[in-house]
């Protein structure tokens, strides 16, 4: 029998099975509706593409770059006054290169002229931070051009540079010691005038002038004769030579070094030394008249007029360096010498070729690029706005029904192929739909349009249900709102003719009219028996109206044409907005809805779907027909699996793991040991000093000075040669080497320390608790906790039960930093091996491993050795008693005790041992102080009492065997 009905459980989901699909939109149906328009993307991208493969052979033409470097120094030869104060950045000189005014100067002699703005596009300047040397390069459209227009801006550059600085030094001559030599030679002209005032009031006075200016031309003429006398000779080269030591000293320190200072008071004594003999050896007889003629004139003593003259001869020395000084800077601005010159001028051979080709693939790439995400962008939102139903996710998502089956492209299936699906879909539909594979089934088929494939479908599904041994029996049915027409043989006779398909071998041919069908149902049943049987028998019926007696017809003919043996009944319906797909679906048992892939519109369907469903109709599932190519997702599982894995492995391995729970991050390297730079803690990228870290100094050129093996002092500071205690705690080497050139900078001239680090001993870390060496340790190179505690020799153990254990309690173990415990997990590193938690050491770590709590618990009762037993980490219920001699024979193993806590509120619990020794429950895990009681067996005392009662019974029994069948008859 075929009779299936919507009441059968097992063929009628209900309304929450019907919307169980999700109604989200999935990215891979998005990506195969971009998969199944590729046309259109490569056209857009081949498009865009050869836009931009013109528009690069177009707009980029040759390009040829020329290189040269520039050598910047300071000024030789030239006063300190006349160096600048600071010395010119890599950066700065790079932007005086680039000066609007050496543009325009270049631009205009090159040939032909170039604006500033493009010419600066051309020049690239790159300063090298570690030399004096500047490299510059320039772009042109051919080489001679390039290295032609950069030896000239080469050329312009050096002379700009000399103008720059003449300018610079004449401003300063100008404004400076201009204006310094000016209110020199006023205070020079008050003082004078000053002078003459209070000198002069008297003839005495005139006379006394008169005389000093003898003295001096006597002192001059003495100064020259004084190398006739030997000792004058001798002090005179005494110091010749001390002035030139004194220049050398000069050429290395500074006016403060105490070298320069005591040569200075060496040349001052040698001077009144020199001062003194002419007087004490050579007789000079009319400078003894003069003097003598002096000190007879010679007025009152006037303190004023020497303060006067001490000023005016200061002022004089002043004035007279200013004017060599003033002259230096106007010969220094008539030919400045310049800061730089052209170190490798610009040849041929450095002009190198820009990759053009390169270049012009580079913006094809980018356009077709370009083309591609424009498209995609279009295409996306094209589908978005697109109401259709195309793919398998969206009929899930619209029907809310479960999708049972698809069908691709017809056209592009051979006969067999179209055979091989219908087979496996009437399989699928008859094992989800029939009670067994030998009952047929009633199944209606409607859409949401017209042409949407319900008649191949019918068709195909025959077919396949025709080989399988069942008879068929197909039902067309149309709108009443066509108006009805003569059957002919063909049964695409109910469809318009925009919508009669091309293959007249898609439709099925009528055998019974459609007058007789439902109020004949029998004349139907005669066409599967008698000798002209037919597999497959096709009733049209026409577009009627559906009053009350055609559907008691209806629901009379399906009755009787399901009780025939062996049947199965497909029923063509109109489509869903039609009034007797409604009606007719009522009484069918199976209900499927066909969509067609770009055909189907999702409101139409969404509301035709809520109309049958209000309708009571059972919607087992739905269809799809001509389904776009294979999803994506199917295509290339193993791809997408494969490449899922090795992202979250490369995620995996990339993430640092959190394990402060106070904000307080350690980061992981996942191996035993610090083997890659890039693991190094913040406090390695910034190595600092500290007292007790052992470097070697040196001064650059001058390796008698090296001073090796000097360590910071516990105040943080180091000395060496003139810079005296100079902080050199918290600094780097570079910041400390900085500092001791700025101290030596004091005394000497352009100094250039050399630091060489010997030992690195102020980082250390601390261990203590139960480890074998503790102490303090000197963080002297990077490591992890398991190397820090392999180099204390590990944790400590001890004898506990005739066994050695270690001593350590991981669980309380712990790590402290900055004042912050990191809760590092040391069971999960020691026990399980994870190398996530072997986390760097840093300075001023302090680990601490904390000792084992060895308590005890107690076992009394029925055991073989009752008393306490040493508790250890992870100690079990069974291996407690085990370690007492086991149960007695009178233990009660079903039910033991444990009582836990204190004696005022007790914990008990009840352990069945004979499930945990049979491995049917886990063993109970114990705590120290834990109370283990067995109790004897409940009827112990009765046994004992029955075992003796027994005995006793059994020994009668056998003396009174004994005394019968053996004694007696011994006896007798």
């Amino acid at each position: 029998m075929a009779t299936v009905t919507a009441n059968d459980p097992v063929k009628s989901p209900t309304r929450a099975n019907a919307i169980s699909p999700g109604a989200n939109i999935h990215v891979w149906a998005v990506l195969d509706l971009l998969a199944h328009r590729w046309r259109w993307l490569v056209a857009s991208a081949l498009i865009f593409g050869l836009a931009g493969l013109v528009a690069g052979i177009r707009f980029i033409g040759p390009k040829y770059t020329a290189s040269a470097q520039l050598l910047r120094y300071e000024t030789p030869g030239a006063s300190d006054f006349l160096k600048p104060t600071t010395p010119m950045s890599p950066e700065t000189f790079a932007g005086l290169m680039q000066a609007p005014e050496l543009l325009r100067s270049v631009g205009a002699k090159a040939a032909p002229p170039i604006p500033p703005e493009i010419l600066i596009k051309q020049i690239k300047v790159d300063p090298d931070e570690d030399s004096d040397l500047v490299s510059v390069d320039l772009a042109a459209r051919t080489p001679q051009q390039a290295v032609e227009l950069l030896n000239l801006y080469l050329g312009e550059t050096v002379k700009y540079m000399r103008d720059l600085q003449a300018q610079q030094i004449r401003v300063a001559a100008d404004t400076y010691l201009g204006k310094q030599v000016a209110q020199m030679n006023q205070d020079i002209a008050t003082l004078d005038h000053e002078f003459r005032v209070l000198a002069m009031p008297s003839p005495i006075t005139n006379k006394l002038v008169q005389i000093n200016g003898q003295l001096r031309d006597l002192g001059r003429d003495i100064g020259g004769a004084s190398p006739s006398s030997p000792l004058v000779a001798a002090q005179t080269d005494r110091l010749n030579k001390a002035l030139g030591e004194l220049t050398e000293l000069l050429a290395k320190y500074t006016e403060l070094h105490p070298a320069v200072q005591e040569k200075e008071a060496e040349i001052q004594a040698i001077k009144k030394e020199i001062a003194k003999e002419p007087s004490q050896g050579v007789q000079i007889p009319p400078a003894a008249a003069v003097v003598a003629a002096v000190q007879s004139v010679a007025p009152p003593f006037n303190p004023e007029v020497d303060i006067i003259r001490s000023k005016l001869l200061s002022l004089e020395e002043g004035r007279v360096q200013l004017v060599n000084r003033q002259r230096e800077a106007e010969l220094y601005a008539s030919d400045p010498p310049g800061n730089a010159r052209v170190f490798a001028p610009a040849s041929l051979k450095t002009v190198r070729a820009s990759l053009r080709s390169l270049k012009i693939a580079v913006l094809a790439i980018a356009g077709m690029l370009f083309g591609l995400c424009g498209s995609l962008v279009i295409l996306t939102l094209v589908e978005f706005a697109d109401g259709r139903l195309k793919t398998v996710d969206d009929v899930r998502r619209v029907t809310k029904l479960p999708l049972l089956t698809t069908l691709g492209d017809l056209n592009e299936l051979d006969s067999g192929a179209q055979s091989q699906w219908a087979f496996r879909t009437w399989t699928m539909l008859q094992g989800r739909l029939s009670p067994s594979v030998h009952h047929g089934l009633i199944c209606g088929i409607t859409s949401s349009s017209q042409g949407e494939g319900r008649s191949t479908w019918i068709r195909l599904l025959a077919d396949a249900a025709s080989l399988t041994g069942f008879r068929v029996l197909t039902i067309a049915t149309r709108p009443s709102t066509v108006e009805p027409k003569a059957p002919t043989e063909n049964g695409c006779d109910l469809l318009p003719e925009a919508l009669q398909p091309m293959d007249p071998a898609d439709c099925l041919t009528p055998v019974v009219a459609a007058g007789d069908a439902l109020s004949s149902p029998g004349k139907v049943a005669d066409h599967f028996s008698g000798p002209d049987s037919k597999p497959i028998v096709h009733i049209p019926l026409p577009g009627w109206v559906w009053n009350l007696e055609r559907r008691r017809q209806w629901k009379e003919a399906l009755e009787y044409w399901s009780k025939l043996d062996n049947v199965v009944i497909f029923v063509e319906l109109p489509p869903g907005d039609a009034p007797e797909t409604v009606l007719l679906s009522s009484s069918l048992p199976n209900l499927l809805w066909l969509s067609e892939s770009g055909l189907a519109d999702a409101a139409d369907t969404r509301d035709q779907l809520e109309t049958l469903r209000h309708a009571h109709c059972n919607i087992v599932g739905a269809v799809l027909n001509r389904q776009m190519s294979q999803p994506l997702k199917k295509r290339f599982p193993r791809w997408i699996a494969a490449s899922v894995v090795l992202a979250l492995l490369g995620l995996g391995g990339a993430q640092a793991q959190e394990i402060d729970s106070a904000s307080v991050p350690a980061q992981t390297n996942l191996s035993f040991a610090i083997v890659n730079p890039s693991q190094r803690a913040a406090w390695q990228k910034h190595l600092t000093l500290g007292a007790g870290d052992v470097l070697s100094f040196g001064l650059f050129g001058q390796p008698e000075l090296a001073a090796p093996d000097i360590a910071i002092g516990p105040d943080g500071r180091v000395s060496f040669l003139e810079a005296q205690d100079v902080l050199a705690d918290g600094l780097t080497i570079d910041e400390l080497r900085a500092r001791l050139d700025q101290e030596l900078a004091k005394y000497r001239r352009s100094p250039h320390t050399m630091i060489t680090p010997v030992a690195f001993r102020s980082k250390k870390y601390f261990m203590l608790g139960k480890i074998m060496v503790k102490g303090v340790y000197t963080l002297d190179r990077p490591l992890t906790v398991l190397e820090a505690i392999a180099r204390a020799r590990g944790f400590e153990n001890g004898l506990v039960d005739r066994s050695v254990v270690d001593l350590a309690d991981f669980s309380r173990s712990f790590i402290a930093r900055d004042g912050k415990r990191i809760p590092l997990n040391f069971e999960r590193l020691f026990q399980d091996g994870d190398l996530s938690q072997n986390i760097p050491v840093e300075p001023g770590d302090y680990i601490y491993i904390a000792p084992i709590d060895l308590g005890e618990v107690y076992i009394v009762g029925e055991v073989r050795l009752p008393g306490p037993a040493t508790f250890s980490q992870g100690e079990t219920i069974v291996s407690a008693i085990a370690s007492r001699g086991g149960f007695t024979d009178r233990a009660y193993v079903g039910r033991v005790l444990v009582v836990r806590g204190s004696l005022n509120h007790p914990e008990t619990y009840a352990i069945n041992m004979t499930a945990i020794m049979y491995g049917d429950k886990t063993d109970f895990k114990l705590q120290a102080k834990d109370i283990i009681y067995v109790s004897p067996r409940p009827f112990a005392r009765v046994e004992e009492l029955a075992d003796l009662a027994t005995t006793a019974f059994i020994q009668g029994l056998i003396t009174a065997w004994v005394d019968t069948k053996v004694v007696k008859p011994f006896t007798e």
